[in-house]
């Protein structure tokens, strides 16, 4: 009679059948992110760490760190143009300012810069889980980036080596996503390649090398001419535009100067054939007694400032003999400062030690009695886009600055881990090659060669500089992350013995398999 009065008669549920209710709302999402953070713990730990860090920087160093090639970017991205663009300094950074300077606030700039180094752990943090690491191998392949002390000093500088590395890395990583990248992928990692090399000239010789590494692993041809399409294009469009302003096609008006400099640290001119006209861009101090800083040679030699800009070439012209004459005498030199970056027991001097003091956290900005001066960091004066040095006076010392200052003391990579990171991804080459995962060995490889390329090519066409070594910090690390797993896949036979005890890498927060869709 109830059913004819419309009355439902109810229906036994999951419950009545014995089945497990559904768990309330609040309690799934509190269950995903637990399951979450067991599983990425280490690199949550990391990331939390290393952005209270660079928030008590942006704290204590307000607004920014200025460095004297601050105020050219700075003025260069007042007017992109090549003839403003200040030598070496190229296009990219002075684009990136420009963008930034609509808040006209220097302080804003280091902000981005500090999420831009975060953001980039957090995309190679994906890209490490995916090729199969342990949760706790890519956290520490990434944790250099995150906890260096002069990566986070470098970040707060008005300076384009954050955004050299982001562009570097971005293309690398956008290149090894997959097995087989398709042409639209190259072809941006292409773009993004070239515009570090925009960014930072060094990133030239990098867009060969990732060329080179395409091409050997036979990724396709379409792949290799996207890539080489992309980067040329930007880069030759550049020089291109360059030649149209400034009569030269280069990237820098002043690049015979800036080999000079390099080169007039090994110069003999007792024994080069030089014209009577080079010979006055001999060097006055024996060889053995040169100056440790290339750039003393570029800036502060008296030789060299009877020749300006418009002599470009003829300075070049001296180089160059040195380069044909003394090859070997330069490779040396190229070595040592090699060295310097990658093994132990190779300490600076007193000029570059003095240099190296830039980037490290200072507990007082004031040059202090008995200290050398000119040895720390300069805050920039005032927050708008002025590029100039404040007064030392301005900043005295202060319980947050003193513990960031030994905190940046002790929290560096020393050379040896480097070194030891480059010895590695060798290994992980040349060992047990047929064996599987030979692809890790390989992109290790590449990451390895992207970061001593970096070095060799910084020391060889400007100088030794240990602000030029920060960048191959990240590059080498996540290298060598790739290159631990790729051997110790190759040690471990435990899965393949007892398949019944293999796990799911994706229960681990490992790779999983594409789907259809994705592979498309």
């Amino acid at each position: 009679m109830n059913d004819a009065q419309g009355t439902a008669t109810p229906v036994a549920g999951p419950s009545a059948a014995g089945a497990p209710e559904a768990p309330p709302r609040g309690a799934t999402t509190r269950g995903g992110a637990t399951a979450f953070l067991r599983r990425h713990w280490a690199i949550t730990a990391l990331l939390l760490v290393g952005a209270a860090i660079r928030a008590l920087v942006v704290y204590a160093y307000r607004p920014a760190f200025w460095y004297p090639d601050s105020t050219a970017y700075i003025r260069a991205s007042e007017h992109l143009s090549p003839t403003t663009s200040h030598g070496a300094n190229l296009i990219g950074y002075p684009v990136f300012l420009r963008v930034l300077g609509l808040t006209n606030s220097v302080a804003v700039v280091t902000v981005v810069q500090h999420l831009l180094a975060l953001a980039l752990v957090v995309v190679a943090y994906v890209f490490l889980r995916r090729r199969g690491l342990p949760g706790w191998l890519a956290a520490l392949g990434l944790a250099p980036t995150v906890l260096d002390g002069r990566q986070i000093t470098l970040e707060h500088y008005v300076l384009a080596e954050t955004l050299f590395t982001v562009l570097l890395m971005s293309g690398l990583l956008l290149v090894l996503w997959r097995e087989r990248p398709g042409w639209v992928t190259c072809g941006v990692g292409g773009l993004l390649v070239a515009g570090a090399a925009l960014t930072r000239s060094v990133g030239v010789g990098i867009c060969g090398v990732v060329f080179l590494y395409l091409v050997v692993r036979r990724v396709g041809w379409k792949q290799v001419v996207a890539f080489t399409a992309a980067a040329a294009t930007m880069i030759l469009g550049y020089l291109t535009w360059t030649q149209q302003t400034t009569g030269k096609f280069a990237f820098t008006h002043m690049q015979g100067h800036y080999l000079y400099a390099r080169t007039a640290q090994v110069a003999d001119c007792d024994k080069l054939r030089l014209t009577d006209q080079q010979r006055e861009l001999c060097p006055r101090e024996p060889v053995g007694q040169r100056h440790e800083r290339a750039d003393w040679y570029l800036w502060s030699d008296p030789n060299i400032q009877r020749f300006g800009p418009d002599q470009d070439d003829f300075v070049g012209s001296f180089a160059k003999e040195v380069l044909r004459q003394q090859p070997v005498d330069f490779g040396v030199s190229v070595a040592n400062d090699l060295a310097k970056y990658l093994l132990p027991g190779h300490p600076y001097g007193p000029e570059l030690t003095c240099l190296g003091g830039w980037w490290v956290l200072p507990a007082d900005l004031r040059d202090l009695p008995g200290e050398q001066q000119g040895c720390k960091p300069r805050l920039n004066v005032g927050d708008r886009y002025v590029g100039e040095a404040a007064p030392g006076e301005l900043a005295p010392e202060s319980r947050t600055r003193a513990f960031l200052a030994a905190y940046s003391r002790h929290a560096q990579v020393p050379p040896g881990v480097l070194g030891l990171s480059v010895l590695l991804t060798l290994a992980s080459v040349v060992w047990r090659v047929r064996r599987p995962g030979f692809r890790d060995g390989l992109d290790a490889l590449l990451f390895a060669a992207v970061g001593v390329a970096l070095l060799v090519l910084a020391v060889a066409t400007s100088m030794l500089e240990p602000r030029y070594g920060i960048p191959s910090i990240t590059v080498l690390s996540v290298g060598g992350a790739l290159a631990i797993h790729r051997l110790r896949a190759t040690l471990s036979t435990s899965s393949r013995k007892n398949p019944a005890t293999a796990t799911d890498p994706a229960e681990d927060g490992g790779p999983r398999g594409e789907t259809a869709s994705e592979k498309a």
